[in-house]
């Protein structure tokens, strides 16, 4: 049954990256996620699933501290795991740390991942926390939480533009009553708008400079 929902996953993505060429594929197990059963056998799932040349990045992976959450070790040996696969697969990472800056930083040293471009998904953290990865070689991805919390908007304002990107983290999110609290693509003109203007830099070329940033992370 395991190696059925196997097939079906890696046969499913082949499918869809074929159909649209504009569409590429980024695979991970995200913290907490790594109880469910399709995680069995993840390691040779995603490692198969990098074989596809539209697989372009490993993610979303990291640690998530939440009382809810998996055990913390067991999200660290994941987390690691996955950190040299991308190594191994010479991938790009991105990674979400939430409650974990300390531990995410100890993994990311384990792992030696400075020569990997890789990307702080959703960046929520301080200015030390910042440029400690930044020091690693890793990206600062801002999300729609700097449009309204202006402690962050402060760290960001520091960072610099060469080392940026933006995104959406966008799925349906139904479960939120308030349309405008969902994260979509129409906020990522809201947030070069706020950059600009925290940058002084004309919004035209702060959206070619984040588009180089993100091909070139992706290569592509």
């Amino acid at each position: 049954m395991q190696q059925e929902q196997q097939f079906l996953i890696q046969k499913n993505q082949l499918l869809w990256q074929k159909k649209y060429k504009e569409i590429y594929a980024a695979v991970g197990i995200h913290p907490q996620n790594i109880l469910d059963e399709k995680t069995i056998d993840y390691f040779e799932v995603i490692s198969k699933l990098t074989e596809n040349k539209k697989t372009i990045m490993i993610s979303e992976i990291g640690l998530d501290y939440q009382e809810s959450s998996p055990e913390k070790k067991l999200q660290q040996d994941f987390f690691y795991n996955q950190l040299e696969l991308a190594k191994s697969k010479k991938l790009p990472v991105a990674f979400h740390v939430r409650n974990a800056e300390e531990d995410a930083i100890k993994l990311i040293d384990l792992a030696k991942i400075n020569e990997l471009k890789s990307v702080a998904h959703y960046f929520s953290g301080d200015y030390e926390y910042a440029k400690k990865l930044l020091n690693k070689n890793v990206f600062i991805s801002v999300a729609k939480p700097f449009l309204i919390d202006e402690k962050l908007a402060n760290v960001i304002k520091k960072i610099p533009i060469d080392q940026l990107v933006i995104e959406t983290d966008s799925y349906p999110q139904y479960f939120k009553k308030n349309r405008e609290r969902w994260t979509e693509p129409k906020d990522l003109e809201l947030i070069i708008t706020k950059l600009s203007l925290l940058k002084k830099i004309n919004t035209d070329i702060l959206s070619e400079k984040i588009e180089y940033n993100s091909k070139y992370i992706l290569n592509i």
